[in-house]
């Protein structure tokens, strides 16, 4: 059993949720939608992407808890991060932008040479003024990046005070940008300061703490049926859902309510963190499969809806139907597993074995004992051993990798 292979069902749900959100919107388009249809699909999609930057934070701090002011783990933190996430998002771009060409719209280079390098581009203020790259869904990649760099520099401090410093920072970056952008002012940001400092990378510090704690309970779990695990996800959706439902019903929300729905989003994920499942069983096998693809799912699902709308229409013209949005999904889902294994995984395995020809030197610690894990049998740790931080399975996708294997050292 792995002890997180809850954490991938939970990417997949959470990626699951942005698919659904987007193919919600999209069929409103172009068949009658009840308003507060289309702002609870906004909710769901933005819900998901709570939910991958908690996990994302949990990740980090769960997968390099021992790697803290060991000579070259930064560097090969910046590499592993870069493999994983830039080559993938820069071939969805290209995607977007030759679409884009084939269909006569125009193209704006600095917009374009800036979401590569994942530079978010001020806009003017107003109702719906939203800074998106190029490829509109590569906004939370922005904020990931971000993260990443902040985290890889609190790798050359000891653990406790590279977390303290994390935490400290982030809290401090948000408490800066109220002076530009008050707190209850909820729409989405306009410039860069504004975009930096909104209170939604906090969740990655959430996460962070999350996955410090658990380290330091290590073997500490709840449920072990993944049927009781998705029943209680199900269950903190609906409330959450339907608290937006009875109380919000629209964009922006109030800061009381986002705080009260992260909440529930960070639930989710302590509740997946804990839980530890049989991975034998047939659909904790699919899910876990749909969580490694989740990064795919993410980056391609918009263009395999599109696809999808394309064959509806010409099967059943433009008639509405709730069977649009699963059907999309699954023709989604599809796309991005085949993505994932024929594309995303081939270039990331050239791209490690190219980076790990040329590397100079190791990260490499002293000793290198193999010690069980205790209370955790099939599960091995590595003390001191050479780590080259690669992603090995399950991949986390948003640009996290998780190891199988975890590190175990004397506390300090």
């Amino acid at each position: 059993m792995n002890k997180l292979a809850a954490i991938q069902i939970l990417r997949a749900v959470a990626a699951l949720l942005v698919v659904v959100s987007h193919a919600i919107l999209r069929q409103a388009q172009w068949a009658p939608t009840d308003p507060l249809t289309s702002q609870i699909a906004i909710h769901i999609g933005i819900l998901g992407v709570w939910i991958f930057f908690i996990i994302s934070g949990f990740i980090m701090s769960y997968t390099y808890y021992d790697n803290f002011a060991f000579r070259g783990a930064a560097g090969q933190f910046i590499a592993s991060r870069i493999i994983r996430i830039v080559p993938i998002y820069w071939l969805a771009t290209a995607l977007e932008v030759a679409l884009r060409l084939r269909h006569g719209a125009g193209l704006d280079v600095h917009k374009l040479i800036c979401s590569l390098f994942f530079i978010p581009v001020a806009v003017e203020p107003g109702p719906m003024a939203a800074m998106r790259p190029t490829l509109g869904i590569g906004w939370t990649l922005n904020y990931e990046m971000m993260f990443y760099a902040a985290f890889a520099s609190v790798l050359l401090l000891s653990r406790r005070k590279g977390l303290t410093v994390l935490i400290i920072l982030m809290a401090g970056v948000v408490l800066t940008g109220t002076f530009f952008k008050p707190i209850a002012d909820t729409r989405a940001p306009t410039s860069l300061i504004t975009f930096y400092s909104d209170p939604v990378i906090l969740l990655f510090g959430v996460g962070v703490l999350i996955g410090a704690v658990t380290r330091w309970l290590k073997s500490a779990h709840t449920v072990r049926s993944h049927a009781v695990l998705l029943i209680a996800l199900a269950v903190f959706l609906v409330v959450d859902v339907t608290l937006f439902a009875s109380f919000v019903g629209t964009y922006p929300v109030d800061v009381e309510w986002i705080a009260a729905f992260w909440v529930i989003s960070a639930i989710c994920v302590v509740l997946f963190v804990t839980a530890r499942i049989d991975e034998t069983r047939w659909l904790t096998q699919r899910l876990v499969q749909l969580g490694d693809a989740s990064y795919s799912l993410y980056l391609f699902h918009f263009f395999a809806i599109v696809a999808a709308e394309k064959l509806w229409w010409w099967f059943l013209g433009k008639n509405e139907s709730w069977m649009f949005v699963p059907v999309s999904a699954v023709v989604a889902i599809l796309a991005a597993i085949a993505i994932h294994n024929f594309v995303e995984q081939p270039i990331g395995r050239q791209l490690r074995h190219f980076r790990a020809l040329f590397s100079t030197r190791r990260f490499v610690r002293p000793e290198t004992a193999r010690i069980p894990m205790r209370g955790m049998p099939g599960e091995v740790a590595w003390n001191g051993v050479a780590l080259p931080l690669e992603p090995s399975r399950p991949e986390m996708s948003s640009g996290t990798p998780f190891r199988v294997d975890v590190v175990r050292r004397r506390s300090r």
